[in-house]
Parts: C-alpha cells; sequence; structure tokens
C-alpha cells in the first residue's frame, strides 16, 4: 500500500448533508463547528482530528464555505466527497468510486464562435499564480495522494459491486441533461466525472497551498435525465466508505 504523510488535521468537505451525514456518524468526540455559518463538525475520526463541512452546491458556496473554514484551521488535507454523475464513455457504472486526477471548470472561458458549441475557449491568462494544468481553468491534483488513494480503496473496499477508477473530473454550473451535450464534453476533457464543485475546492486549495483529494461516487449517467436510473443513496454510501477509508489509512501529525 502507498503511504502518504499529512501534517495536520483533514478538513472533509462535501455538497450536502446527505454526503456528509454519514462520515459524522463515526466521529468521536464530536462538537458542532460553523465556519460561514455552514453546517459542518469538529472530532476524531479513527483517532485523527478532523472537520467535516457541508458547503452548499455549486461553486460559490464551495469557494466561500472552504474560505470561510480556513480562517480558522489549516488542514493538512482538503478531502472532498459526494455524488457526481459518470460519463457513459468512460465504461463506469452508478455506484463506482471516482478518484480525480485533475479538475477542469469547463465554464470558466470564452464564449466559443458558433454559437451551438458548449465547449468554452480557455483564457488567455492565469486564474491563480499556482501549478495548474494544461489550461488556466484546469488544476492538476497531486499524484501522490491519488495514488495513495487508489491503492488503498483497491485493497481495502473495491468488491463485486463497484468499482474504483481514476480519471480527470469536469465542474460545471449547469448539469448536464442531452447526450449532444455529454458526447461533446468527453470529446473536449475525456472526463470520468462530471460535478458542481471541485473545480472550485482545487482552485482554493492551489491558492493555499493545502494538499487537496477529490473522491467521489456515481449517482447518475451525465446525459439525457432520467431520475428513475438516479441512485443517490447508493452514491453517498459508495463516496462516505471511501472517504473513511482513506482517513483510517492515512498517516496525519497531528
Amino acid at each position: 500500500m502507498i503511504e502518504q504523510n499529512i501534517k495536520g488535521p483533514v478538513l472533509v468537505i462535501s455538497a450536502v448533508t446527505g454526503e456528509s451525514e454519514p462520515i459524522a456518524g463515526f466521529m468521536e468526540r464530536k462538537k458542532t463547528w460553523n465556519p460561514g455559518k455552514r453546517p459542518g463538525f469538529h472530532g476524531r475520526l479513527f483517532n485523527k482530528e478532523a472537520f467535516i463541512l457541508t458547503t452548499g452546491p455549486g461553486t460559490v458556496n464551495t469557494a466561500h464555505a472552504l474560505g470561510a473554514a480556513l480562517e480558522h484551521v489549516r488542514p493538512g488535507l482538503i478531502l472532498q466527497c459526494g455524488c457526481a454523475g459518470i460519463f457513459a464513455q468512460s465504461a463506469g457504472k452508478i455506484g463506482d468510486v471516482g478518484i480525480a486526477e485533475s479538475e477542469t471548470d469547463v465554464h470558466m472561458g470564452i464564449e466559443p464562435p458558433e454559437p451551438l458549441d458548449v465547449i468554452t475557449i480557455p483564457l488567455p491568462f492565469q486564474l491563480i499564480d499556482a501549478e495548474h494544468g494544461p489550461s488556466p481553468n484546469t488544476f492538476n491534483l497531486n499524484g501522490g495522494l491519488v495514488a495513495m488513494a487508489q491503492s488503498v480503496l483497491t485493497e481495502n473496499i473495491q468488491g463485486g459491486t463497484f468499482s474504483i477508477l481514476k480519471g480527470p473530473f469536469i465542474t460545471v454550473s449547469t448539469i448536464t441533461a442531452t447526450d449532444e451535450r455529454a458526447a461533446r464534453l468527453y470529446s473536449a476533457f475525456s472526463p470520468l466525472m462530471e460535478s458542481m464543485e471541485g473545480a472550485a475546492s482545487a482552485q482554493v486549495a492551489a491558492h493555499a497551498g493545502i494538499p487537496f483529494l477529490q473522491v467521489r461516487a456515481a449517482s447518475n449517467r451525465v446525459g439525457k435525465r432520467n431520475k428513475d436510473e438516479w441512485n443517490l443513496p447508493l452514491a453517498f454510501r459508495n463516496s462516505a466508505m471511501a472517504a473513511l477509508c482513506i482517513i483510517e489509512h492515512l498517516s496525519i501529525q497531528d
């Protein structure tokens, strides 16, 4: 198993309480913690100091909540978890757990010349003075943390019902609701999963110089919306299981 040493507590963030409640249920010596008037807890997970924060959905909520949290605590790791849509082209399925290798804000850029094109043109300037990916709105995540998470999850929780995957993630402000748009996004970014918060978390973490890891479970396929095929309880459960497994196997120095 690949090891990663983290100096400081772990801050676990998710968009909605359904994603954070299963993790909070394992917390010992739990006290309420409400930076920026956001719901959260402070306590111990596997005898390690931990904070849990529900940010609210979307990039603005996420950036505000993280900014407020970082005024009070300097975590050794920001761990984002929750549900996401999975791209059919990735061969993943609902319930699978994905680890983000990078995060791209697909709506940050310049309007494309073709009115029907869904892909923005990258900005001609950087968003922050920090390492980033192939474009200003892409953030590459820590390769050591990604490898550690894949190793830990594969060895400890991968089973016959779901797989552990890794790949690029994208963040959207408009949920993809057609197969045509899903195909264009996949052609442009080859993403594994789509969410509404990850790029904000990655950017704030990069600006603050704090290691960031994102692990999500698929609740639905990206494309034409069919809520009958969604499985939020499964995604919440698998995502929380993955986050707890990672925290359990982290070497954290309080």
